[in-house]
């Protein structure tokens, strides 16, 4: 193994400490990613970074002692801005700036908007089957969730917020943004046009995102998201959210070009990895075997028998997109007996994910570090 191969595999293992983590594989297709998205000296930048954000000045630190490089300030921040607009680490909101490390997904495939092309999507394609599909899946805390689109729940549910989209966006007092959707960009590099919709500007996000500082988003009105929602549910799009009471984004996706949906899908039961609150029942008396409801389904949770609807309680995730166009009103969203609440914000649900994979006293530790300024 030569010193640059070497080093990529140092910064595989460093980055596999994050709570979504970086397996290795056996075909070695991670540290082509990698190399995709780092150069020699940003791996070495990239492995003075951790979890938590770092000053500039502290990250220089950190290079002279890892590697006896000398450089000045001004001079790795520019480093450091560079790899943050190309998408492959952190950057804090305000300045004085802080950097960290980011993950894959959510994190840096979503930040090559516009910049994927056809061999990078093979590489992560085949990185997902071959080990980042059980690392995304593995914690219980997704970082996305199903919420189910307002056509579909009856009026007498009161629907908790963090299940009501439109009632978010109504209520924030963040900026709304809107971006092409990375899934769909990717797809398409590979000849796989989205089958749902012709329309790709369909990831909202909300505050200011890393989307806007990079010129990949445009802010939008409440209203416009709205309709971007409305459309969204007539194309057959499912409303994913970030799993926190204060979302960070809502993504609408399709169960043909969503990387999170359609890696569920090759899973047994697919409804296990995805939090939601409701699920699809059919009346069965009702159901005129349209099979309208089996080609709006994104999970391929409903097939016909007997010229009737059957719903596989395994893969429905509650979204409602059967439900708001069957005429007949043959199927239902009823409540789960169990209910999902997701963590106060994105710091929390990381924070869970983290704790899961290490133990909350190994993860108590960490965050002991982090707060006295080391490295993870």
């Amino acid at each position: 193994m030569n010193s640059n191969t070497d080093l990529y595999r140092q910064l595989q293992e460093h980055l596999d400490k994050l709570p979504i983590g970086f397996p290795s594989t056996e075909s070695g297709v991670e540290i082509k990613i990698l190399q995709h998205l780092f150069d020699t000296f940003e791996t070495k930048v990239a492995l003075c970074l951790s979890l938590g954000n770092a000053f500039v000045p502290t990250v220089q630190k950190r290079m002279k002692r890892k590697f006896n490089e000398d450089i000045e300030i001004d001079d790795l921040r520019k480093v450091l801005d560079r790899m943050y607009l190309s998408g492959s680490i952190n950057r804090s909101k305000k300045e004085p700036f802080k950097y960290s490390n980011a993950m894959l997904a959510i994190g840096m495939f979503e930040f090559q908007l516009g910049h994927l092309n056809k061999e990078f999507m093979e590489f992560l394609h085949q990185y997902f089957d071959e080990g980042f599909n059980d690392e995304f899946f593995r914690s219980s805390l997704p970082q996305l969730r199903a919420s189910p689109h307002m056509n579909a729940i009856v009026p007498e549910y009161n629907i908790a917020t963090y299940d009501n989209m439109r009632k978010v966006v109504k209520e924030t007092d963040q900026t709304i943004a809107v971006a092409n959707c990375v899934c769909k960009e990717g797809e398409s590099l590979l000849g796989k046009s989205c089958k749902q919709t012709n329309d790709i500007e369909v990831c909202i996000s909300f505050g200011a995102s890393a989307y806007l500082d990079r010129g990949q988003a445009r802010v939008i009105s409440k209203d416009e998201c709205l309709e971007i929602m409305d459309r969204a549910e007539r194309e057959g799009l499912v409303l994913q959210p970030g799993n926190s009471l204060q979302p960070f984004c809502i993504c609408l996706c399709c169960g043909c070009c969503c990387g999170v949906l359609t890696s569920a899908k090759k899973y047994d039961k697919p409804a296990d990895l995805i939090a939601h609150n409701f699920y699809a029942q059919i009346n069965y008396k009702a159901c005129n075997g349209c099979s309208l409801c089996v080609k709006r389904c994104q999970m391929d949770a409903i097939h016909m028998e007997s010229k009737k609807a059957v719903i596989d309680f395994n893969r429905c995730i509650g979204c409602g997109l059967c439900v708001t166009t069957c005429k007949k009103e043959a199927i239902h969203l009823l409540e789960t007996k169990k209910k999902t609440v997701p963590p106060m914000n994105a710091i929390m649900l990381y924070l869970g994910i983290l704790s899961e994979k290490v133990g909350k006293r190994k993860m108590m530790g960490s965050m002991l570090k982090l707060l006295m300024g080391k490295q993870l």
